[in-house]
């Protein structure tokens, strides 16, 4: 009881507080920095109050230094928001730690979150605030630049800003409507501080419109737009980048893969398909993390704006949120280098990667039933194809390669599994049809369905009339340069091609990666197969495909070759039309090490406007290598000294046979004793068996060598094979024997 009765009256005094002028301001990176130290410091040297407001907290070190703080008498104040514990249990356990410490707690208790990420010291006249939440790696990094979580953390003794905190916390403290007490108050809860202005640099939602303010000055731009945006689903600034785009600006976005394909945030890859066929420059996080952040760069203003708000409408109109809207030198120049870092990445490892438009779902069907019969004539077409399709082609005919009757229908997201609808048009009696369905994302990359049949009802008439033909929806101008190869060495020149026809007035490039599937695990050497064509053109529109191996470590990217568009594919054709009949493509790659790739294919006009489409797919690269065992052979009894001989490759290698040193061991069976070195073996002989299966490159992978001499008994011998690729032995081969 003493200790409350202590915080209460040193908590009256804190009105009186006078907060110093700037002197300790700065920004953080905890890419590289560990920014954390910097806030348990100010919690620990804190003596006259301390504001905590948190959507989650995760990391234990941040409570406890509160609740000690708090046994030593320091008052302290704490908002929560107990609906971030159902994705976050550790919330949960540490808000009842600071409970059963006697912390006062209160707690949002609307719909509508708490987001702020915010603790205000008022003794020091200090305030952090930012994106981060108080989790385990967002302040500091797992490891620097290339496992950490994307933020900028602001700290700051700037009166205008620590007096709009004290003046904002007050208000939710004593708020009765969205906020009730939880723990450790007892009547109604008071002010602490005198009221103060807010700043005009202050931007707190939904107080303040945070979409209005940031679109404003998005519409006043002239020069250049940086963000790093971790979710984006509220369309008004994304509408503003693209007329940015279209007014001569250039803006460029660094996003959060794992948003863009959040089927609980499907608007997300709506919008940043948008933004990319606009035209806008977009990359992502290369390195393992997570990027959070929540940053915008105004060059031609020197603006910059940053806090907790995501480009959404909850961050907007409902969720308690904080933001800095500031012309500040220092701090613009601060974000212009981190931007600039990570987009070039010129720091100490590889950050971002070129961002690939991905596909929607396969559609799936579910009326009319695949050969159904008495269908009406005026059928309706029932599908779906998850959550990121948008925009669907409808083939509907009487041949097995129906013909396309509709473009681009604007019939949105299955969400929830339910299935679309599409209204055929009138159909002849008594007739069996074919129809697919191609789905599309708003960054017109497709997936097809399978191709279905029904009968319709009645009896068969005259031939029928032939179905009307589309017109084709216009469509944005795709992205003219998505930067398709930061590579460290320039991509091989495609063989000349002749002069680009004129460009379409409305270019439709679609690609499609039939080989390999996404996921799949493959062995070198391996295909990368598919075809692109762009529907506008007059020809087929894409002439040739450029193909990288992204590794997921975040390390450059790797050329794996160019292909004209010289592969046939008759069945492209059959939908598309004889233009586009040679659309497909063939890589073969090699010289990867084993290991996580995003294999990307970007196809180049062939009407001047550079790399216009591009999508990619997610594979797993086994070790590619071979080696056996021709002798001895299994189970076979040998004298005390005798031949190890065979052939070892690896086919991921792009000259030679990828194999330069073979060892080889013997591992006792009848007795426990450490394995016994049989030597280096002879590498190179020539092996003509192995060259007429897998080509002359591998003519001389054979190797052998002639063992010392053994003790008596049985043993495990294993030939081990170093590869050129991967620097490791990871060819492997083993046999039992008995020597006599």
């Amino acid at each position: 009881m003493q200790k409350v009765l202590v915080g209460v009256l040193t908590a009256l005094l804190m009105s009186a507080v006078t907060v110093r002028p700037a002197e300790a301001d700065r920004l953080c990176d905890p890419a590289g920095e560990d920014c954390r130290e910097i806030l348990l410091n100010l919690i620990r040297n804190e003596t006259v109050g301390i504001d905590v407001a948190f959507w989650f907290m995760e990391d234990a070190r941040y409570s406890a230094e509160l609740i000690r703080r708090a046994q030593a008498g320091v008052p302290i104040r704490v908002l929560v928001d107990l609906s971030a514990n159902a994705g976050h249990p550790i919330n949960g356990q540490l808000i009842e730690q600071m409970r059963l410490a006697g912390l006062p707690i209160r707690r949002r208790n609307v719909s509508s979150i708490l987001h702020w990420k915010m603790m205000l010291f008022a003794g020091q006249g200090q305030v952090e605030f930012s994106g981060a939440n108080y989790s385990p790696n967002a302040l500091s990094p797992d490891d620097p630049f290339r496992n950490y979580i994307d933020e900028a953390i602001f700290f700051t003794s700037d009166a205008a800003i620590v007096r709009s905190f004290m003046q904002r916390f007050d208000d939710l403290w004593t708020d009765t409507v969205s906020y009730t007490n939880y723990a450790n108050i007892s009547g109604t809860p008071r002010r602490h501080y005198a009221r103060f202005t807010l700043s005009a640099e202050m931007n707190f939602p939904p107080l303040h419109s945070y979409r209005n303010r940031a679109v404003a000055a998005y519409n006043a731009e002239r020069s250049g737009i940086d963000a790093i945006m971790y979710r984006i689903t509220d369309r008004a600034h994304t509408d503003a980048l693209i007329s940015a785009v279209q007014r001569g600006v250039r803006v460029r976005l660094i996003t959060e893969q794992a948003e863009y394909r959040n089927p609980a945030r499907l608007w997300d890859a709506w919008n940043k398909d948008r933004l990319w066929m606009a035209g806008i420059e977009i990359r992502q996080r290369a390195h393992a993390g997570l990027n959070h952040q929540k940053s915008v760069v105004l060059r031609g203003q020197k603006l910059t704006i940053f806090g907790s708000s995501n480009w959404t409408s909850p961050s907007d109109q409902s969720q308690e949120e904080h933001n800095l809207f500031t012309t500040r030198q220092w701090m613009f120049d601060w974000f212009v280098q981190q931007f600039e870092r990570k987009w070039n990445n010129t720091g100490p490892a590889w950050e971002t990667q070129v961002f690939v438009p991905l596909p929607p779902d396969a559609p799936v069907y579910g009326a009319p039933a695949n050969g159904a019969g008495g269908v009406s004539t005026r059928p309706v077409l029932q599908f779906q194809a998850g959550p990121f399709a948008h925009l669907y082609d409808i083939y509907l005919g009487t041949t097995p390669t129906p013909q396309l009757i509709a473009v681009d229908v604007p019939l949105g997201p299955s969400e929830f599994g339910g299935l679309l609808s599409y209204q055929a048009p009138a159909l002849a009696p008594g007739t069996k049809y074919y129809w697919r369905v191609v789905a599309k994302t708003m960054a017109l990359q497709p997936a097809g369905g399978q191709v279905w049949s029904f009968t319709t009802s009645g009896s068969p008439g005259p031939a029928p009339a032939p179905l009307p033909s589309p017109s084709p929806t216009p469509t944005p101008n795709p992205n003219p340069n998505p930067d398709p190869a930061p590579a460290p060495a320039p991509a091989p020149a495609p063989a000349p091609a002749p002069a680009p026809a004129p460009a379409p007035a409305t270019p439709r490039p679609s690609m499609v990666i039939d080989s390999p599937g996404r996921g799949m695990t493959v062995r070198q050497p391996f295909a990368v197969a598919g075809w692109a064509v762009d529907l506008a053109a007059a020809d087929n529109g894409i002439d040739v495909v450029h193909v990288y191996a992204y590794p997921s470590n975040g390390a450059p990217p790797i050329f794996l070759g160019a292909s004209t568009m010289n592969v046939a594919r008759p069945d492209v054709a059959a939908i598309f039309g004889a233009a586009h009949t040679a659309s497909g493509f063939g890589v073969i790659a090699r010289g990867l090490a084993p290991g996580d790739y995003m294999i990307a294919v970007f196809g180049h006009s062939s009407y001047g406007a550079g790399f216009v489409i591009s999508q990619g797919i997610d594979v797993h690269v086994a070790a590619s290598t071979m080696l056996t065992l021709d002798a001895p052979g299994p189970n076979a009894v040998l004298g005390q000294r005798f031949l190890v001989g065979g052939w070892a490759a690896d086919f991921s290698a792009k000259s030679g046979g990828g194999i330069d040193i073979v060892h080889v061991y013997a591992y006792p069976l009848d007795v426990a004793g450490a394995p016994i070195f049989l030597g280096q073996a002879t590498v190179g002989i020539a092996r003509p068996d192995v060259a007429a299966v897998f080509g002359a490159q591998y003519g001389r992978t054979g190797y052998d060598l002639i063992a010392p001499v053994l003790p008596v008994g049985r043993y495990q011998v294993v030939a081990f094979g170093r590869s050129l690729v991967s620097g490791g032995f990871d060819a492997v081969s083993v046999v039992n024997v008995t020597v006599r």
